[in-house]
């Protein structure tokens, strides 16, 4: 090349250079690319590992990931990333409480009253990703299952409110009668229940600690089984304990919904929805239970089918 040549390529160099940063611009996924994405971990647990296991397994391709103990966290730390998702109810309190200005996904956290009072979305970057199921979900399980001439009863308290008003209006959609059985925090729950419910009822158990927790599951339990009240409950261990039939997200179900919207953010921006439920879900029947109040379950893939 001779002097000719360099000084006539050298004329375009700006105009070369203005055209690729304008390319770069229209790149929406290169700002995160860029920047490693930070996971807080709530804790060192099985379900927390198998939710990071699962998660890398479908990002980290494409998209560095570090990982931090959520008791290891601060502003500066924080701040050197360009996108966090916090695994679990701890790490989404620690993360909230410093109000990161950054992309930010509260993941593996309950739909409940405690969670979403506790852990605010403040700027337009925030996302959760429940670990429940969405409630229409429940209703088109109870639709199958009971067609018709039965009602469903669900526990009220001040923390689930949202839930109720929600569920109620899903059932008067779909015309099921609900039966709202209102408590407050210090009731007797079982005592509650065994005056209310009759066998006409379902009881909905979806999570709530106040009402569903190590000391007073086994005693709702039995005393809705001896008044020939089936469950309908949102957890594996729950099925196994005595309800009738489960609805639950598995740690992969959250986590490949959580890589989902990671992957929709990165490739196309923020999203206007900011709550996500996982797609995919899994059915636990108690076989017992159900032989002994002398109702028929169909397996999991036909629920699920009739379901759709």
């Amino acid at each position: 090349m001779n002097i000719h040549h360099l000084k006539y390529l050298l004329r375009f160099l700006p105009a070369i250079a203005k055209y690729l940063s304008v390319c770069i611009l229209l790149i929406p996924s290169l700002s995160y690319s860029q920047e490693n994405i930070l996971v807080v971990m709530s804790g060192d647990q099985e379900i927390y590992q198998e939710f990071y296991s699962k998660l890398t397994d479908k990002l980290a391709k494409n998209n560095p990931i570090s990982k931090i103990n959520s008791s290891e966290i601060n502003n500066e730390i924080l701040n050197k990333y360009g996108l966090i998702i916090t695994v679990g109810f701890q790490a989404s309190i620690m993360v909230s409480k410093l109000k990161v200005q950054q992309t930010v996904i509260y993941s593996l956290i309950p739909d409940d009253g405690v969670s979403q009072a506790s852990i605010t979305c403040e700027n337009k970057s925030c996302y959760k990703v429940f670990i429940n199921q969405p409630i229409s979900r429940y209703v088109s399980l109870f639709k199958v299952i009971f067609p018709k001439g039965k009602s469903l009863a669900f526990v009220v308290t001040k923390e689930n409110k949202k839930t109720s008003l929600q569920l109620e209006e899903a059932l008067k959609t779909n015309v099921i009668a609900f039966k709202a059985i209102n408590a407050s925090q210090d009731s007797n729950f079982t005592q509650i229940l065994i005056n209310t419910l009759s066998a006409n009822d379902i009881l909905l158990a979806l999570p709530d600690v106040v009402i569903y927790n190590a000391s007073t599951a086994k005693n709702i339990i039995l005393s809705t089984y001896h008044k020939n009240v089936p469950i309908i409950a949102y957890s594996k261990s729950f099925a196994k304990a005595g309800a009738l039939i489960s609805l639950y997200s598995s740690i992969d179900n959250v986590a490949n919904k959580t890589a989902n919207v990671v992957t929709e953010i990165i490739n196309n921006g923020p999203r206007s929805e900011k709550e996500y439920y996982p797609d995919d879900f899994t059915i636990e029947t108690n076989s017992a239970v159900a032989r002994s109040l002398n109702i028929e379950i169909d397996s999991e893939d036909i629920i699920k089918r009739n379901m759709k």
